[in-house]
């Protein structure tokens, strides 16, 4: 099973939407996909049409449910949703009261690899225990960025971060999102990409009006604007993402 977290720091940089189209394009191509929306706003689980229901997420820490009873089918073949709520804001609360807290992420993850291909995780913007330790086990961690100075600042502190813990993530890709090159910070930014401390993924996400109606149709993009230019350029970035996993475990 191949593990990926959307991560960053700062809010607003299309984290949860590339989580929901990356998804559903690893499910296209016939790969058995769970997406886990560790949000407690729960944007990614909206996006597939599901909303708070009976079982909630926490329930998953202080019962001891089985992976099983919260997964949830989704529309699309190939593709499962592990749902979010409010209730997740409890939960680094109650993970603080335990012994062993990081082997305890690791074995509520275990059981999702037995008919899994890809794991990807929607994570919330903090820096909290429980996402400390969910990071530190992932395949690639990609952090979206919007061509800016603020989302940079954020950027570096991950980066910062991650650099001096015992066990980081395997790889840590960066990647441009909601690009708009008439805008002359955004051209500023790019330009200067080759300095920033981590390695970028050369597709780069445009700004598009057809994104904008994922919170309406309750779908990913990819599924409803294919010849869109921001689906198109999700397709190109997921190919990528494929080339850089196969090169570094080769």
């Amino acid at each position: 099973m191949i593990t990926i977290a959307i991560y960053n720091l700062k809010g607003g940089v299309g984290k949860t939407t590339s989580a929901v189209n990356l998804a559903h394009l690893a499910s296209t191509a016939k790969k058995n996909t769970v997406l886990w929306d560790w949000d407690p706003q729960a944007a990614a689980t909206w996006y597939f049409g599901l909303d708070d229901g009976e079982r909630k997420a926490i329930r998953l820490l202080r019962k001891g449910e089985p992976f099983g009873t919260l997964e949830i089918i989704s529309p699309f073949p190939n593709l499962s949703i592990v749902p979010a709520d409010l209730s997740l804001r409890q939960f680094d609360t109650d993970l603080a009261g335990m012994g062993a807290a990081r082997r305890f992420m690791r074995q509520l993850i275990k059981p999702v690899g037995k008919n899994t291909d890809i794991l990807i995780f929607d994570c919330p913007p903090t820096l909290s225990p429980s996402m400390e330790f969910l990071l530190s086990g992932v395949d690639l961690m990609l952090v979206p960025m919007i061509p800016s100075p603020l989302s940079l600042r954020a950027m570096h502190q991950v980066t910062e971060f991650f650099q001096e813990q015992k066990q980081p993530p395997r790889r840590i890709h960066g990647f441009f999102n909601m690009v708009d090159m008439r805008r002359s910070i955004h051209k500023q930014t790019l330009e200067s990409a080759k300095l920033l401390p981590l390695p970028v993924l050369k597709t780069l996400i445009p700004m598009d009006s057809a994104a904008e109606q994922m919170s309406e149709m309750r779908a990913p993009l990819t599924s409803y604007a294919r010849a869109g230019r921001a689906a198109t350029a999700y397709r190109a970035m997921w190919k990528e993402i494929a080339r850089v996993l196969r090169t570094k475990a080769a």
